[in-house]
């Protein structure tokens, strides 16, 4: 409900919100109004989705039977991913989870640690039901794909035999039994499977939309080199063969994928554009620059010849490397598992991050001034000769440097933080104990004190394999444990991750229609979620604060966790109920309720602290800001129970209009509770059906209220929400398709003037 209140005062301390813009005086004409929006019946105004996960652990860690932590992430985790979950796996029993995501993610980052060297990390395109399997081999992991492409459905007009010249154009062509000819691509779109023997004499004009696939146990060979254009493919699956003569990929955007045993490139290979290795590769020569978008191998790599660095790359499983290995200006190799030089390590320029990896040197490693090495979590490195010209840093779990024959660390350089150093006789040719500094230590090979067991990607090892410290004997490891001395509970969650709060904008006016700037009541959220090693759910903890308030009535908050009741809560603390319209439990919970209702707040006035003497609060700009307090309530479960029960936060939110407790509004296509009034559904603009399950929409399918998985910016107070997003109404009409993206704060998708700073 919106009312003018004319104030006097001065602006007070703004914590929340900073920054302001002025309102116009003369409202500019709307780009359309919501009455004229399209919206399908069945859209649920989500901004988010729901992923079933299913994640195994096969014959990993050291011990069988003992359990991994899995983490999943929204993009690396090393280069400022959030954490979205954590939970347990071992063997024979995977980590299951239903997690919510913005429909904008397309791709989640898993990682699995057993809390001693093993740690891995793996990406997985996002789709309804997500089932990976970690396993032994650090090959291609089959379910990173629903199915291999075949030739069923090859005909003879798109059949590809003999050594006949062909120009191929849109659609998919089929290699069944052996080519030698030649293949001009016509246009852009046409597509080769192979499942025979694709020997060809030439390939022309492979560009955009232009692919190539070997599959089914079938064979490309090329003698001649292979030449990529832009938006190209080159995949091998499984069981399949290339052998390349040589390989140009030219522009920033072809993209080869190898899933396959044998892949093979027989002369120096410079790639453009993104290469993932998920099999095994052979190249003679490699030399990665800038012009390489994304370099990723969690396969084999071996490399006949020298290998030169000067971009960023990812070795998630083994690399090999028969010539030297040259760390240049630009380069960066993230290195999370096995790499083995037979020639010389030299480390010019440029970033060496060792994560839980193993690094083998077998003549000579040498750290420049212009390099950096940073160890991290046990990771080793073990060379014959060690050469160190520039601080290196440990951190973690302590890793180890072991040399076998001689070392130097020269001149005024350290050796930092959690790093063991091995010689034969505990000295080095140049340097000392001086050289060790912040728990950084030298000794004898034979008196080594630090513990790395062997593993898939550390071959070697150093000292025994003592299981990792359990305090609380619950399966997990202390250091991946966020509660090592309690057995009831392992692991925080969060929602939307561990750094991002989400947001709630509701209209006060249901039945009736608002003006929708969906800033009657903004409330920001963020959920932590605390799960056992059988991911149980054990708590719920969250957080809310009002940001804004641009209305007249004095609403209330709270929400209903749909899957669980009363009487499985043991506590619910933390709520700010200073009226007498709320009737609590013993408990916490709400009274006279089917399901666990928490109240967050009975008043939101109770919980904020305006700018001003009264009147909008952080709506519109012409008035000072005020600040929200932080409400966290604790909820404690009188048993653990299966996320699956519990559900996906935010659960079911909900404004109480005007502290008339019988009056709620939800998110649409949200029950009521138990003390909703439900004469009220069907009356003023509403067009629920409770029968059907449609709740809190108009006739035309418009909401009362819009969950958002980040910190929304709202609009000013009286401007529809779709006069300042210039896509919010593409978006809505199209079921949430197009645009999804449409809250965030790119280029062309807001208008600022109209959005609240």
């Amino acid at each position: 409900m919106k009312k003018t209140i004319f104030l006097l005062g001065v602006a007070g301390l703004m914590i929340m919100i900073s920054g302001s813009c002025r309102k116009t005086t003369t409202p500019e004409k709307d780009p359309a109004s919501m009455d004229e929006l399209k919206i399908p019946a069945g859209f649920n105004w989500e901004s988010s989705r729901l992923i079933n996960l299913t994640i195994g652990i096969e014959l990993l860690t050291a011990n069988i039977g003992s359990l991994c932590r899995i983490s999943v992430y929204d993009k690396y985790p090393d280069q400022q991913g959030n954490l979205l979950v954590r939970g347990a796996a071992g063997y024979g029993s995977p980590f299951e989870y239903t997690l919510r995501i913005p429909t904008t993610l397309k791709t989640i980052y898993l990682k699995a640690e057993d809390g001693s060297s093993f740690s891995v990390l793996d990406s997985v395109g996002v789709s309804e039901n997500i089932s990976y399997l970690f396993t032994q081999t650090l090959f291609r992991n089959s379910l990173n794909l629903t199915t291999d492409p075949d030739c069923s459905g090859a005909t003879p007009s798109k059949t590809l035999s003999g050594n006949q010249t062909y120009t191929i154009n849109n659609g998919t062509w089929y290699v069944t039994g052996t080519f030698t000819g030649i293949i001009n691509f016509g246009s852009s779109g046409a597509s080769i499977n192979v499942c025979g023997t694709f020997h060809p004499q030439m390939i022309n004009n492979m560009g955009t939309g232009c692919n190539i696939a070997v599959t089914q146990g079938g064979t490309f060979q090329m003698d001649n080199n292979l030449v990529m254009g832009n938006g190209s493919r080159l995949t091998l699956f499984s069981n399949s063969h290339i052998l390349l003569g040589g390989l140009t990929m030219n522009g920033t955007t072809p993209r080869i994928i190898n899933y396959g045993s044998d892949f093979v490139i027989n002369s120096p290979f410079s790639p453009n554009g993104s290469l993932e290795n998920y099999g095994s590769m052979v190249m003679n020569g490699l030399s990665v620059t800038p012009s390489a978008t994304l370099f990723v191998t969690t396969g084999s790599l071996v490399i006949n010849g020298n290998f030169n660095l000067n971009t960023s790359i990812t070795n998630n499983g083994a690399i090999e490397v028969l010539g030297n290995f040259n760390l240049n200006s630009g380069g960066t190799l993230y290195h999370n598992c096995k790499m083995i030089v037979h020639n010389a390590l030299i480390l010019n320029n440029g970033n060496l991050v060792l994560n839980g990896a193993y690094l083998r040197e077998t003549a000579l490693l040498q750290i420049n001034a212009g390099a950096t090495v940073l160890l991290k979590n046990n990771s080793m490195i073990s060379t014959y000769d060690y050469d160190q010209n520039k601080d290196v840093q440990g951190t973690g779990g302590r890793s180890e440097i072991k040399i076998s024959n001689q070392g130097s660390v020269n001149g005024q350089n350290k050796v930092s933080g959690s790093i063991e150093m091995v010689t034969p006789s505990g000295t080095l040719n140049m340097g000392g104990s001086i050289n060790f500094i912040n728990g950084a230590k030298l000794t004898k090979i034979s008196a080594a004190t630090n513990i790395i067991p062997v593993s898939n990607c550390n071959p070697e090892g150093i000292g025994g394999t003592p299981p990792p410290a359990d305090a609380d004997a619950d399966g997990i490891p202390d250091n991946l444990d966020n509660y090592p001395s309690d057995p009831t509970r392992a692991f925080d969650n969060y929602y939307p991750s561990r750094s991002v709060y989400g947001t709630l904008a509701f209209e006060d006016l249901w039945p009736s229609k608002g003006d929708y700037d969906l800033n009657d009541l903004v409330v920001d959220y963020h959920f932590q979620i605390v799960t056992n090693t059988q991911n149980k759910v054990v708590d719920i903890k969250p957080t809310f604060c009002v940001r804004a308030a641009g209305a007249g009535y004095n609403n209330g908050f709270g929400f209903q966790i749909d899957g669980v009741l009363p009487g499985q809560i043991a506590t619910a603390t933390g709520s700010s109920l200073l009226n007498s319209y709320i009737s609590v439990a013993s408990n916490g919970t709400e009274r006279d309720q089917a399901k666990a209702v928490i109240i967050v707040f009975d008043n939101y006035n109770n919980v904020i602290h305006r700018g001003g003497v009264s009147g909008f609060y952080n709506t519109d700009p012409t008035v000072p800001k005020g600040y929200g307090d932080t409400v966290r309530i604790s909820i404690h479960l009188t048993s653990p129970l299966a996320q699956s029960i519990v559900g996906s936060p935010p659960y079911n939110p909900f404004l109480i209009k005007n502290m008339q407790r019988s009056s709620e509004i939800h998110l649409a296509d949200h029950p009521p509770t138990s003390l909703a009034n439900m004469e009220l559904f069907g009356t003023g603009n509403d067009d629920s059906n409770p029968g059907t399950g449609r709740y809190y929409k108009t006739s035309n399918n418009l909401p009362w209220a819009l969950n958002l998985p980040v910190k929304f910016d709202y609009t000013l107070e009286r401007i529809p929400i779709i006069q300042g997003y210039s896509h919010f109404s593409t978006w809505s009409q199209s079921a949430g398709t197009q645009f999804p993206d449409w809250y965030t704060n790119l280029a062309g998708y807001r208008i600022s003037t109209k959005i609240y700073q």
